[in-house]
């Protein structure tokens, strides 16, 4: 096994040798389909741009045709325009504005007939049409005088920039035509550098995050390793609100459950044993108390008297008759017990209200006039031994009253019961000294008590049925709100159909 385990390969190298595959592979096919297809997109592009120059070139060169065709009927409108005006023909303070009606004057927006000084003599004109256009003036001498004609045309004021892009269209086309590899040297080295880069990130990133993880997986087994060592008290502590966190809480609350049950278990062997030793012990023991006390009665029914101080021997042998029958009476209550220890009935469960088998606590006339019960709002139903529980809770609410009364009060006790989730929880509070931590856990064992009086088994008896019946019996580590110890019967709402034993 510890062979096994040095010659595996830890989940760190597992994880930083998967991201890097995961991450240079694709990177990897990338290249090579990235340098392919650029290729070939390279040399379709190179070959539609061939021939799409020289239609471009046509459609710049259409272009200015056009610009200098419109320059020079301009030119020849306003020349036409001049000569009418000085032969007469055009009136210039009445026919200007007919001239935006002539077809032929398509794109005039002003027309005006300067004087020599510069001054606007006669002037008609039509509003903008927009921003996306600019006027354009032409002028042309009327006669010989220094008079002059002026007309601003519209003319698309986008046409200087459409004629840049169209000339930078042509020039990235030429551009493209040359382009032979769509990737050069330069690039397809850097794509190299990258991929390697990736590898390496990829790498680190692989056996920092799987150096974390492995690490508080790790805790885990070993922790396991040291409960399965005998250790039962070891924990994990992982820290983190991730699910490795979450496994660790549960891995310690499932710790925590196997040490409750184990050590129920132990107890309920424990008890095992000394109910078999009761029930040996109560038979050896019973077996000789009666002929003892018959023959001290026939002893003590037989004396007539005698001659030498008659008196005295009599006392004598009352006192003593006296005392072997007490004894012997404290012993067969002691063998009573140890009958009940050794012949504890099974668990038969079955649904019950918890408040029916508590209130049946009143009946008994010493326990009624101690007793105050607080019931919660609504109803607890478990599924228990009835008889055993009530006996169980019997032999604690009387505890309680003897603590209280050792105390110097009247015992008084409180029981209060709750279901809350999958457990009902039943507390007995009393006005006595209280449990010491010292003797939190053993005054659970057979034949520990704290009372002047008693055997010491009635609570080994009732934290032995409250585990059979599946929950558990134990004191309170704070003391009770009325001052004394608080005891705490914890049940499953659905308890076992049968007994643990």
């Amino acid at each position: 096994m510890s062979m096994s385990r040095r010659k595996r390969v830890p989940l760190a190298v597992k994880v930083s040798v998967a991201l890097v595959l995961i991450v240079i592979v694709p990177l990897s096919i990338a290249y090579v389909l990235v340098g392919q297809l650029g290729k070939t997109a390279a040399n379709v592009a190179a070959s539609d741009a061939s021939a799409r120059i020289d239609a471009l070139d046509n459609a710049m060169h259409r272009y200015h045709e056009l610009v200098n065709m419109t320059k020079r009927m301009h030119g020849e409108l306003a020349e036409r325009l001049a000569g009418r005006l000085e032969r007469g023909t055009i009136d210039p303070a009445t026919g200007l504005p007919a001239l935006f009606d002539d077809p032929r004057l398509a794109g005039l927006r002003a027309v005006a007939v300067l004087r020599p000084d510069g001054m606007v003599a006669h002037q008609a004109e039509q509003p903008s049409p927009g921003p996306d256009w600019r006027d354009v003036v032409v002028t042309e001498p009327i006669g010989e005088d220094g008079t002059t004609l002026r007309l601003t045309f519209e003319v698309s004021a986008t046409l200087q920039s459409e004629l840049q892009e169209l000339k930078e269209a042509i020039d990235g086309t030429r551009t493209v035509s040359q382009i032979q590899s769509a990737l050069p040297d330069s690039y397809q080295l850097t794509f190299l550098v990258v991929i390697a880069l990736a590898g390496v990130m990829a790498a680190g990133a692989g056996i920092v995050a799987a150096t974390l993880y492995t690490r508080r997986i790790d805790k885990l087994v070993r922790t396991a390793r040291t409960i399965a060592d005998g250790h039962h008290d070891a924990r994990v502590e992982i820290s983190g609100r991730d699910e490795i966190a979450e496994a660790g809480e549960a891995f310690n609350h499932m710790l925590e459950q196997l040490e409750a049950t184990r050590q129920q278990v132990e107890y309920l062997q424990r008890m095992g044993v000394w109910q078999d030793v009761a029930r040996r012990l109560a038979h050896e023991i019973k077996n000789p108390l009666t002929p003892i006390q018959l023959a001290v009665q026939q002893c003590v029914s037989s004396y007539k008297g005698a001659d030498t101080d008659p008196t005295r021997f009599k006392k004598l042998l009352a006192d003593t008759g006296e005392i072997v029958e007490e004894e012997i009476a404290s012993l067969r209550r002691l063998v009573d017990t140890f009958r009940t220890l050794g012949a504890l009935p099974k668990v038969e469960a079955s649904p019950i209200q918890l408040a029916d088998v508590i209130e049946e606590l009143k009946l008994d006339p010493t326990m009624a006039a101690r007793l105050t019960l607080i019931a919660p709002a609504r109803p607890v139903t478990v599924r228990a031994d009835k008889l055993l529980l009530k006996r169980v809770l019997a032999n604690l609410v009387e505890n309680g009253i003897h603590a209280g009364q050792e105390a110097g009060n009247a015992g008084d006790v409180v029981v209060t019961w709750t279901g809350e989730q999958d457990a009902a929880t039943i507390t007995i509070d009393d006005h006595g000294k209280g449990v010491s931590d010292a003797n939190r856990e053993k005054i659970f064992e057979p034949y520990v008590t704290t009372k002047t009086t008693g055997t010491g088994l009635g609570l080994a008896i009732a934290r032995k049925i409250a585990i059979e019946h599946g929950g558990e019996l134990a004191v309170a580590e704070a003391p009770a709100p009325t001052g004394g110890a608080r005891f705490v019967v914890s049940l499953p709402l659905r308890g076992p159909e049968a007994s643990m034993a």
